[in-house]
């Protein structure tokens, strides 16, 4: 496990809204980059969250304070989807699943 800040992400708070064109899209209302800490994702948590439906693709750690709830991270130009979240004394860790969700102004399509 890698036991730095060495990654570069950036939090996304969407809301869902309507573009011009009438079609229903999430809105990007903020962005909020920031240094992660990347970890390893254990077999037995890769598993558990098989079971659930879900496929972990990432796991990282950030500074608790500077998460508000956001469901979307920008990661190296691909958008992630938070799928759980846990909380280590002043850290947090998010257990990401990959999405086909791309950035595109202020919209995720």
């Amino acid at each position: 496990m890698i036991n730095a800040f060495s990654l570069k992400v950036a939090l996304l708070k969407v809301s869902d809204a309507t573009d011009e064109y009438g079609k229903q899209r999430f809105e990007i209302t903020s962005s909020k980059e920031m240094m992660a800490i990347p970890t390893n994702i254990t077999r037995s948590e890769f598993y558990e969250a098989s079971r659930s439906g879900y496929k972990v693709s990432r796991i990282i750690r950030i500074n608790s304070f500077l998460y508000q709830g956001e469901r979307y991270i920008l990661i190296d130009g691909k958008v992630y989807k938070v799928i759980k979240t846990y909380e280590l004394s002043h850290l947090l860790e998010l257990t990401l699943e990959s999405t086909n969700l791309k950035v595109e102004g202020k919209w995720l399509v």
